[in-house]
């Protein structure tokens, strides 16, 4: 039996959603992967074939589609943005599930925060932003994002561009920013936190990001 074997609707939605990284396949289409390789940045340690099960699984249970190439939620899929919210801010609230070091990947967390800048907020010209993790290894700890109003990317590998802003800090430290333990001031104060260049878009930097979506309400930037 690959079941339960009860009635209750609980077990019968684990049925569907309860295996390793199905909801976090659909946390990925929630918040606006399409592709096959986006939801592999959003997830860097699914194995290819685990999602590429995963997808089936969901097109099968008529949660997922593809069209065209690209995957996305049907109506069903959709309903799930309640559901996965409310389980954030469960292990959020009274930290039931303590962040760990096992959970911190600086390839996660910077795909997440390209996702989610304020694009509106930028200056009229593009911001190139670099973050070092200073408790990373070589193949993880230096990222670039290259800021616009018309487009933001994420680079693991310096294009020569000229930098405007470095943050250099602990990993730990600006994913507690990230899921809004910390405001930016608090960020800043933290030991080996330190932000260097244009002292102008210092002073604007905490606009541009719209924090994690599922933060457990809205923080301060100050």
């Amino acid at each position: 039996m690959s079941g339960y074997g009860q009635f209750c609707a609980v077990a019968r939605a684990l049925q569907v959603l309860g295996e390793r990284w199905t909801l976090l396949v659909v946390r990925e289409l929630l918040l606006g992967a399409r592709t096959f390789t986006d939801i592999r940045h959003g997830l860097p340690r699914i194995p290819r074939a685990t999602l590429s099960s995963r997808l089936r699984g969901l097109q099968a249970a008529g949660i997922a589609e593809a069209v065209d190439g690209e995957y996305q939620l049907t109506e069903s899929g959709a309903a799930l943005f309640p559901v996965v919210r409310e389980l954030a801010q469960w292990a959020a609230v009274a930290d039931r599930a303590a962040l760990s070091e096992d959970d911190l990947d600086t390839a996660a967390l910077t795909w997440d925060i390209r996702r989610r800048v304020n694009t509106a907020a930028l200056p009229g010209r593009t911001i190139v932003l670099a973050l070092e993790f200073t408790d990373r290894a070589a193949a993880d700890r230096n990222f670039w994002l290259h800021l616009s109003r018309a487009s933001v990317n994420l680079c693991r590998d310096d294009t020569g561009a000229p930098v405007d802003l470095w943050l250099v800090a602990p990993t730990i430290e600006v994913t507690r920013w990230w899921l809004g333990q910390l405001s930016w001031a608090q960020l800043l104060r933290q030991p080996g936190v330190h932000i260097h260049g244009d002292r102008a878009l210092q002073r604007q930097i905490h606009h541009w990001f719209q924090r994690y979506v599922f933060a457990p309400g809205p923080m301060a930037s100050g």
